[in-house]
C-alpha cells in the first residue's frame, strides 16, 4: 500500500494497557488516510482498511465504538466522493444480510452520522432514516412483539401463550434452502433437541408471507417438537414487527419474551444456548 495514501496511527509507548492502546488506535485510525486520490478511495485497499477498522472495533467499549465509527465518517465528509463510497462500505459490510461482519450495533452510529450530515440531501435522508428506525426495533432487552398464527391443523395461537424459559423465533420460507440447512443442523443437536423435550426451550418456526397452500404443503417436513405456524393475519410484514430481510430470521427471547438475541445467526444462538445450557451444544 503507498505510503502517501494511508499511515497506521501510532500508538504512544506510554500507553501499556491492551484497552487504552486500542481505544487509541480506533479514535486515529483514519487520520492518516488520503482522501486526495479517487482511485485509492475507490480500491481493494480502501475496503481492506475497512474491515481491519471493524475488526479492531471488537478490542473497544460501545462508547469507543460508537465515537470511532461517527468520528469515521465525519472525516470522510470533507470529500464527496470519499463521503459517498464510506456509506457504501457500511452498507455492505454492517446491514447486508449475507455480510459475514454484519453488525447492527456498529451501523447505528453510521446512520446516525448520516441522518445529520450535510452531504446527504434530505431525500438522500429517507433511507437510512428507516433503516435506522428498524435498527433501533427489537434491540436486546426490548419486549418482543406479539403476533398471531394459525398451525397446520388449523389451531390459532399467539406467540405470547408459549411457555418456555427461551423461546426461539424461527421466520423461514418453505422453499428456502439455508432454512432447510438450519433445520437440520439444529434438529440433529442432542443438547437442543433434550432442552426442547424439558421445556426449556420451545421453537416456533412462522412463515410471514402469503402462499398458504405452499407453507401447509410442506410443513409436515419440518423437524420434530417445532411448533409450526403461518402468519395468516399478516401483520409481521405488514407492521415490520420484525425485520425480515433475509430467511431464515432468528431472534431467541427469554421467558417473559424478551429479545436476547436479534437476527442471530446460527453461530451466536449455539453459543448463547451453550453457556446457558449444562449439556453441549455442538
Amino acid at each position: 500500500m503507498h505510503v502517501a495514501h494511508y499511515i497506521r496511527p501510532e500508538i504512544p509507548q506510554m500507553m501499556t494497557a491492551p484497552e487504552q492502546r486500542a481505544a487509541y488506535y480506533v479514535k486515529h485510525y483514519w487520520d492518516g488516510y488520503s482522501l486526495a486520490d479517487t482511485a485509492f478511495i475507490h480500491s481493494d485497499d480502501t475496503e481492506q482498511l475497512y474491515a481491519d477498522f471493524l475488526n479492531a472495533l471488537q478490542y473497544v467499549d460501545a462508547t469507543e465504538y460508537r465515537s470511532a465509527l461517527q468520528s469515521m465518517m465525519s472525516r470522510m465528509e470533507a470529500d464527496s466522493t470519499a463521503y459517498a463510497h464510506f456509506c457504501t462500505l457500511g452498507e455492505k459490510y454492517l446491514y447486508d444480510p449475507n455480510s459475514p461482519m454484519r453488525n447492527e450495533d456498529y451501523y447505528i452510529p453510521v446512520l446516525e452520522q448520516m441522518l445529520a450530515s450535510a452531504r446527504l440531501t434530505e431525500p438522500d435522508k429517507l433511507r437510512p432514516a428507516d433503516r435506522l428506525k428498524q435498527a433501533l426495533k427489537n434491540r436486546p432487552g426490548m419486549k418482543a412483539p406479539d403476533f398471531s398464527y394459525v398451525t397446520p391443523k388449523g389451531k390459532q395461537a399467539r406467540m405470547s401463550g408459549i411457555t418456555a424459559d427461551y423461546t426461539l423465533l424461527f421466520f423461514y420460507d418453505p422453499d428456502c434452502t439455508n432454512c432447510r440447512k438450519y433445520e437440520q443442523i439444529l434438529s440433529e443437536m442432542p443438547a437442543f433437541v433434550e432442552m426442547q423435550e424439558k421445556g426449556v426451550l420451545r421453537v416456533l418456526a412462522v412463515y410471514p408471507d402469503e402462499d398458504e397452500e405452499e407453507w401447509l404443503l410442506k410443513s409436515s417436513q419440518m423437524p420434530r417438537g417445532w411448533i409450526v405456524g403461518w402468519n395468516k393475519q399478516g401483520d409481521i410484514r405488514s407492521k415490520t414487527l420484525y425485520e425480515i430481510r433475509a430467511t431464515p430470521t432468528m431472534y431467541l427471547l427469554d421467558k417473559q419474551k424478551k429479545v436476547i438475541l436479534k437476527d442471530a445467526s446460527l453461530e451466536q444462538t449455539i453459543q448463547y444456548l451453550s453457556a446457558v445450557y449444562p449439556g453441549p451444544i455442538e
